[in-house]
Protein backbone atom coordinates (compact mmCIF):
# COMPACT_ATOMS: atom_id res chain seq x y z
CA UNK A 1 0.00 0.00 0.00
CA UNK A 2 2.82 2.41 0.99
CA UNK A 3 6.02 1.54 -1.24
CA UNK A 4 5.36 2.70 -5.15
CA UNK A 5 3.94 4.97 -6.88
CA UNK A 6 2.64 6.35 -3.98
CA UNK A 7 5.65 6.31 -2.10
CA UNK A 8 8.38 7.53 -4.44
CA UNK A 9 5.43 10.69 -5.01
CA UNK A 10 6.13 11.89 -1.76
CA UNK A 11 10.16 11.64 -1.70
CA UNK A 12 10.09 13.29 -5.36
CA UNK A 13 8.13 16.25 -3.58
CA UNK A 14 10.73 16.38 -0.72
CA UNK A 15 13.83 16.64 -2.89
CA UNK A 16 12.50 19.33 -5.08
CA UNK A 17 12.53 21.65 -1.49
CA UNK A 18 14.44 24.60 -1.69
CA UNK A 19 13.95 26.44 2.12
CA UNK A 20 12.80 24.82 5.22
CA UNK A 21 9.33 25.93 4.54
CA UNK A 22 9.08 23.77 1.51
CA UNK A 23 10.51 20.67 3.33
CA UNK A 24 8.12 21.67 6.30
CA UNK A 25 5.05 21.51 3.44
CA UNK A 26 6.83 18.23 1.85
CA UNK A 27 6.96 16.38 5.26
CA UNK A 28 3.88 17.60 6.47
CA UNK A 29 2.09 16.28 3.09
CA UNK A 30 3.50 12.88 3.34
CA UNK A 31 2.98 12.64 6.78
CA UNK A 32 -0.93 13.38 5.87
CA UNK A 33 -0.72 10.72 3.53
CA UNK A 34 -0.02 8.15 5.78
CA UNK A 35 -2.58 9.43 8.20
CA UNK A 36 -0.30 11.74 10.73
CA UNK A 37 -1.87 15.44 11.26
CA UNK A 38 2.08 16.57 11.96
CA UNK A 39 5.80 16.00 11.69
CA UNK A 40 8.54 17.43 13.40
CA UNK A 41 12.54 16.68 12.24
CA UNK A 42 14.90 17.52 14.57
CA UNK A 43 18.46 17.09 14.95
CA UNK A 44 19.89 16.53 18.92
CA UNK A 45 23.32 17.84 18.55
CA UNK A 46 25.46 15.35 20.42
CA UNK A 47 22.18 14.83 22.96
CA UNK A 48 19.06 13.50 23.38
CA UNK A 49 17.90 17.21 23.36
CA UNK A 50 17.74 20.25 21.39
CA UNK A 51 20.67 21.90 21.02
CA UNK A 52 21.71 24.91 20.22
CA UNK A 53 21.06 26.26 16.72
CA UNK A 54 19.55 22.63 16.41
CA UNK A 55 17.56 21.66 13.25
CA UNK A 56 14.07 21.82 13.65
CA UNK A 57 11.38 21.43 11.19
CA UNK A 58 8.44 20.98 12.02
CA UNK A 59 3.87 22.12 12.15
CA UNK A 60 3.27 21.22 15.63
CA UNK A 61 0.91 23.52 16.94
CA UNK A 62 3.03 27.29 17.96
CA UNK A 63 1.13 26.60 21.39
CA UNK A 64 2.58 23.68 22.11
CA UNK A 65 5.65 24.56 20.80
CA UNK A 66 6.09 27.70 22.77
CA UNK A 67 4.97 25.73 26.13
CA UNK A 68 7.42 23.29 25.31
CA UNK A 69 10.28 25.72 25.11
CA UNK A 70 9.27 27.65 28.09
CA UNK A 71 8.36 24.82 30.46
CA UNK A 72 12.48 23.16 29.51
CA UNK A 73 10.67 19.99 28.77
CA UNK A 74 13.61 19.64 26.21
CA UNK A 75 15.41 18.15 29.12
CA UNK A 76 13.37 15.57 29.75
CA UNK A 77 11.28 14.30 26.71
CA UNK A 78 11.07 10.51 26.29
CA UNK A 79 11.12 10.59 22.29
CA UNK A 80 14.52 11.74 22.71
CA UNK A 81 15.76 9.38 25.23
CA UNK A 82 14.03 6.53 23.30
CA UNK A 83 15.43 7.34 19.78
CA UNK A 84 18.99 7.35 21.48
CA UNK A 85 18.22 3.89 22.36
CA UNK A 86 17.09 2.21 19.27
CA UNK A 87 18.09 1.94 15.38
CA UNK A 88 14.54 1.25 14.59
CA UNK A 89 10.79 3.39 13.78
CA UNK A 90 9.17 2.87 17.48
CA UNK A 91 5.23 4.30 18.44
CA UNK A 92 5.11 6.12 21.25
CA UNK A 93 2.50 3.00 22.71
CA UNK A 94 6.07 1.28 23.19
CA UNK A 95 7.96 4.11 25.19
CA UNK A 96 6.86 3.15 28.32
CA UNK A 97 8.37 -0.73 28.07
CA UNK A 98 11.94 0.99 26.90
CA UNK A 99 12.49 3.90 29.59
CA UNK A 100 10.39 4.54 32.73
CA UNK A 101 8.09 7.62 32.90
CA UNK A 102 8.46 10.32 35.35
CA UNK A 103 5.71 12.37 36.63
CA UNK A 104 6.91 15.18 34.32
CA UNK A 105 7.15 13.29 31.00
CA UNK A 106 3.35 11.65 31.83
CA UNK A 107 2.20 15.58 32.00
CA UNK A 108 4.10 15.98 28.87
CA UNK A 109 2.29 13.38 26.89
CA UNK A 110 -0.67 14.60 28.72
CA UNK A 111 -0.60 18.02 27.38
CA UNK A 112 0.67 17.05 24.08
CA UNK A 113 -2.80 15.71 23.49
CA UNK A 114 -4.11 18.21 24.54
CA UNK A 115 -2.85 19.87 21.26
CA UNK A 116 -4.04 16.60 19.15
CA UNK A 117 -0.58 14.83 19.64
CA UNK A 118 -2.29 11.84 21.29
CA UNK A 119 -0.32 8.81 18.96
CA UNK A 120 3.16 9.15 17.61
CA UNK A 121 5.85 6.95 15.61
CA UNK A 122 9.16 8.62 15.86
CA UNK A 123 12.36 7.18 13.46
CA UNK A 124 15.66 7.74 14.53
CA UNK A 125 18.29 9.24 12.58
CA UNK A 126 21.94 8.18 12.71
CA UNK A 127 23.73 9.74 10.05
CA UNK A 128 27.53 9.03 10.40
CA UNK A 129 29.54 12.35 11.28
CA UNK A 130 26.16 13.92 11.98
CA UNK A 131 24.78 14.58 15.63
CA UNK A 132 21.98 12.20 16.51
CA UNK A 133 18.10 13.27 14.93
CA UNK A 134 14.66 12.15 15.19
CA UNK A 135 11.42 12.64 13.07
CA UNK A 136 8.01 11.82 14.84
CA UNK A 137 4.84 11.66 13.12
CA UNK A 138 1.80 12.49 15.59
CA UNK A 139 -2.26 12.36 15.12
CA UNK A 140 -4.89 12.96 17.23
CA UNK A 141 -6.25 9.44 16.68
CA UNK A 142 -4.31 5.69 16.73
CA UNK A 143 -2.72 4.98 13.39
CA UNK A 144 -1.67 1.56 13.21
CA UNK A 145 1.85 0.74 13.14
CA UNK A 146 1.89 -1.80 10.75
CA UNK A 147 5.61 -2.79 8.82
CA UNK A 148 4.71 -1.19 5.91
CA UNK A 149 3.85 1.59 7.11
CA UNK A 150 6.89 1.52 9.51
CA UNK A 151 8.82 1.33 6.19
CA UNK A 152 7.46 4.07 4.42
CA UNK A 153 7.95 6.34 7.17
CA UNK A 154 11.62 5.61 7.35
CA UNK A 155 11.98 6.09 3.83
CA UNK A 156 10.68 9.47 4.03
CA UNK A 157 12.36 10.78 7.62
CA UNK A 158 15.63 9.83 5.87
CA UNK A 159 14.81 11.60 2.86
CA UNK A 160 13.82 14.59 4.79
CA UNK A 161 16.34 14.57 7.29
CA UNK A 162 19.09 13.98 4.05
CA UNK A 163 17.15 17.03 2.32
CA UNK A 164 16.79 19.07 5.39
CA UNK A 165 20.84 18.94 5.78
CA UNK A 166 21.64 20.58 2.53
CA UNK A 167 19.81 23.20 3.32
CA UNK A 168 21.59 23.71 6.66
CA UNK A 169 24.55 25.46 6.74
CA UNK A 170 25.41 25.04 10.41
CA UNK A 171 28.55 27.21 12.22
CA UNK A 172 31.02 24.90 12.28
CA UNK A 173 32.36 24.59 16.27
CA UNK A 174 35.92 23.82 17.56
CA UNK A 175 35.92 20.06 18.55
CA UNK A 176 35.69 20.48 22.93
CA UNK A 177 34.70 18.35 25.36
CA UNK A 178 31.77 16.29 24.86
CA UNK A 179 29.11 16.23 28.24
CA UNK A 180 27.27 12.67 28.71
CA UNK A 181 23.23 13.20 28.53
CA UNK A 182 23.05 13.39 32.22
CA UNK A 183 25.34 15.56 32.68
CA UNK A 184 24.25 18.31 29.55
CA UNK A 185 20.69 17.99 31.43
CA UNK A 186 22.26 18.81 35.01
CA UNK A 187 23.86 21.64 33.29
CA UNK A 188 21.10 22.66 31.30
CA UNK A 189 19.00 22.85 34.64
CA UNK A 190 21.84 25.22 36.79
CA UNK A 191 21.55 27.41 33.51
CA UNK A 192 18.45 27.53 34.51
CA UNK A 193 19.25 28.75 37.98
CA UNK A 194 17.91 25.27 39.18
CA UNK A 195 19.09 23.91 42.51
CA UNK A 196 20.46 20.49 43.16
CA UNK A 197 16.99 19.94 44.47
CA UNK A 198 14.83 21.16 42.04
CA UNK A 199 17.79 19.61 39.59
CA UNK A 200 17.37 16.18 41.22
CA UNK A 201 13.15 16.48 41.71
CA UNK A 202 12.53 17.12 38.00
CA UNK A 203 15.36 14.12 36.94
CA UNK A 204 14.36 11.63 39.11
CA UNK A 205 17.80 11.88 41.06
CA UNK A 206 19.59 12.40 44.47
CA UNK A 207 21.38 14.97 45.25
CA UNK A 208 24.38 13.60 45.86
CA UNK A 209 24.30 11.77 41.99
CA UNK A 210 23.65 15.65 40.61
CA UNK A 211 26.30 16.91 42.03
CA UNK A 212 28.61 14.40 41.16
CA UNK A 213 27.50 14.77 37.48
CA UNK A 214 28.09 18.65 37.76
CA UNK A 215 31.31 17.87 39.09
CA UNK A 216 32.23 15.69 36.39
CA UNK A 217 31.26 18.34 33.39
CA UNK A 218 33.26 20.65 35.37
CA UNK A 219 36.48 18.78 35.66
CA UNK A 220 36.04 17.57 31.79
CA UNK A 221 35.99 21.35 30.93
CA UNK A 222 39.13 22.07 33.83
CA UNK A 223 36.39 25.22 35.34
CA UNK A 224 36.06 25.50 39.20
CA UNK A 225 32.82 27.43 39.16
CA UNK A 226 29.35 26.29 37.99
CA UNK A 227 29.07 29.52 36.16
CA UNK A 228 32.27 29.05 33.98
CA UNK A 229 30.96 25.42 33.03
CA UNK A 230 27.65 26.92 31.73
CA UNK A 231 29.58 30.00 29.96
CA UNK A 232 31.67 27.26 28.39
CA UNK A 233 28.71 24.94 27.27
CA UNK A 234 26.52 27.23 26.23
CA UNK A 235 29.78 28.49 23.54
CA UNK A 236 30.24 24.83 22.46
CA UNK A 237 26.00 24.47 21.91
CA UNK A 238 26.02 21.38 24.15
CA UNK A 239 22.72 23.77 25.84
CA UNK A 240 20.68 26.23 24.54
CA UNK A 241 22.33 29.13 23.81
CA UNK A 242 18.25 31.22 24.92
CA UNK A 243 18.16 29.20 28.89
CA UNK A 244 19.58 32.78 29.93
CA UNK A 245 16.53 34.36 28.66
CA UNK A 246 13.99 31.87 29.05
CA UNK A 247 12.83 32.05 32.93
Amino acid sequence: MFIGPHLRDILSQILKATSFDSLCESLARGAKQMGFDHVALVQHGNLPRLAERALVVTNYPAEFINSYIENHHYVFDPVYEVSELLDRPFSWDEIPAIVSLREPQLALFGAARVHGLSHGVTVPLHVPGEPRASCTFAASRVVEATPDLLAALHVIASFGFNMALRLYQPARRNAGPKLTRREAECTTLVALGKTDWEIGKILGLGGATVKYFISVAMQRYGVYKRSALVARALMDGQILREVNDSE
